[in-house]
């Protein structure tokens, strides 16, 4: 339809439309009057009235004032002249007038009805081109006996066409549901579900998994079919499943440092004389346990790198003497549970070495050094050796130090601690599993481990930090 242009202005086609159509009717008009006479004077000009006020409200007075003028002049007697002989003449010529000015009236109240109709189809489908949620409407097709057999899509925007993946978009108006779908037929939320909304009219909303995906959709009853809204919320349910694990590893990690802080307190107290000692080793070891959980979180408590995890822990002793620490070793990535034990163990090392061992000597020097084991990657050695301190003895007893490095590493399939007091300074070798190595564990309840058996460890009598540590 031709129509205004931007400045609010008929197009100049739009004129010579009219002017066609004005001239058509006085063609006609002269045929009808030569056949039938002035039956009915001028009401060919009608139509060519209402085809030009349908271009625009200014085409339509353009053509009544051309019909208008023409009649008067070579149709009314006298022919071709602007003179009327009686006032029947006058009146017939007000009465188009006013017939055609009506007409106008009409045509362009119509005209803004169909501009506003298309305005509001083409948002609806600018809307719908770009919605995420899939709209479907069905009109049901029912057997001889009145009960519905089957719904026909008679819409289905874009984006329910995508959730249609194996549906050829040109196909799916006028295919039908169950055709598509059969598995929809005794699907709860699918065909079951249509036809007693279709039947009560009540508006329901369901969600349910289909094609390994999830949706949530309503249906509500369109006069006499459905209209059926779809969003894909898988990721939205994806995510509440995770929020889920992560509370249930979050419970499951409070505990076990909840435990480890209870267990670490009362072997301290044990092993302390006084409450200032007690409260310097609790301190340092939580300081540890401290430094060991900002790196994990950093890291969103997903691994660690074993060199992150001995600098550190080493961190408060590297900023003073670095000069009196060896450490070199791979990127060598591990699991959280390994983090924080390496994290313990070091620091029990290294609080020995300043009380007793190398660090607590002027020429004292720790080197630390880790790598993969050449048989058996899966597992990962790093060995803690001092020199240059005093001399070295057995210790007559176990202390915390030796009790935590007995169990740090226990639960770790393959993993242990081999550790040995030479006269020139404690030599430590730490083995455990790296993450790449592990099998998969969910949530709160590790699974047996799949890798090789673990190798022979040394006597118990070899093993742990006597009187002297801490």
């Amino acid at each position: 339809m031709l129509t205004a242009g931007r400045s609010g202005q008929a197009e100049p086609i739009s004129y010579l439309l009219a002017g066609a159509f004005v001239a058509l009717a006085f063609g006609a008009e002269l045929i009808l009057n030569s056949i039938v006479g002035n039956v009915v004077r001028l009401g060919s000009f009608y139509p060519a009235v209402l085809a030009s006020a349908l271009l625009g409200v200014a085409p339509g007075v353009f053509a009544l004032a051309a019909s208008l003028l023409l009649a008067w002049y070579a149709l009314l007697p006298p022919s071709f002249s602007f003179a009327l002989n009686n006032a029947e003449e006058v009146w017939e010529l007000a009465l188009f007038t006013i017939s055609a000015a009506l007409i106008i009236v009409v045509a362009s109240a119509y005209r803004k009805a169909q501009a506003g109709r298309a305005a509001a189809s083409q948002l609806f489908k600018a809307i719908q081109d770009i919605s995420m949620e899939g709209v479907v409407i069905y009109r049901p097709l029912r057997d001889d006996a009145g009960a519905v057999a089957d719904f026909e899509y008679r819409y289905a925007n874009p984006a329910a066409i995508r959730f249609m993946s194996r549906s050829d978009p040109k196909r799916v108006v006028g295919g039908r549901l169950l055709e598509r779908l059969p598995l929809a037929r005794d699907n709860p939320n699918l065909f079951p579900r249509y036809l007693k909304v279709l039947e009560t009219g009540e508006t329901s909303e369901a969600e349910y998994e289909l094609g390994g995906r999830w949706f949530c959709s309503n249906v509500a009853r369109l006069e006499d079919g459905l209209v059926v809204t779809v969003r894909d919320v898988s990721a939205q349910h994806y995510s509440d499943e995770i929020q889920k694990l992560l509370a249930q590893e979050l419970h499951h990690r409070v505990k076990n440092m909840l435990a480890t802080v209870i267990s670490m307190t009362n072997f301290t107290a044990r092993s302390s004389s006084s409450a200032v000692e007690l409260k310097d080793k609790l301190l340092g070891r939580f300081e540890a346990m401290a430094r060991a959980h900002e790196l994990l979180v950093a890291n969103s408590w997903t691994d660690a790198l074993v060199g992150e995890v001995v600098r550190g822990t080493l961190e408060p002793h590297l900023q003073s003497n670095a000069h009196r620490f060896d450490i070199t070793g791979p990127d060598v990535p591990v699991e959280p549970e390994t983090a924080l034990a390496l994290n313990m163990a070091l620091h029990e090392l290294a609080t020995n070495a300043i009380k007793y061992g190398a660090l607590s000597a002027p020429d004292g020097q720790v080197i630390i050094e880790w790598r993969s084991d050449p048989e058996r990657p899966s597992l990962v050695h790093l060995i803690w050796s001092e020199a240059g301190g005093p001399f070295v003895g057995r210790p007559s007893s176990k202390g915390f130090g030796t009790r935590l490095l007995e169990k740090a590493f226990a639960g770790q399939e393959g993993s242990g601690v081999r550790l040995n007091f030479a006269r020139e300074g404690v030599h430590c070798e730490i083995i455990f599993m790296a993450k790449f190595a592990r099998p998969a564990m969910s949530v709160g309840a590790p699974q047996a481990s799949q890798m090789d058996p673990p190798a022979p460890l040394p006597a118990p009598a070899e093993l742990g930090l006597g009187s002297q540590g801490v």
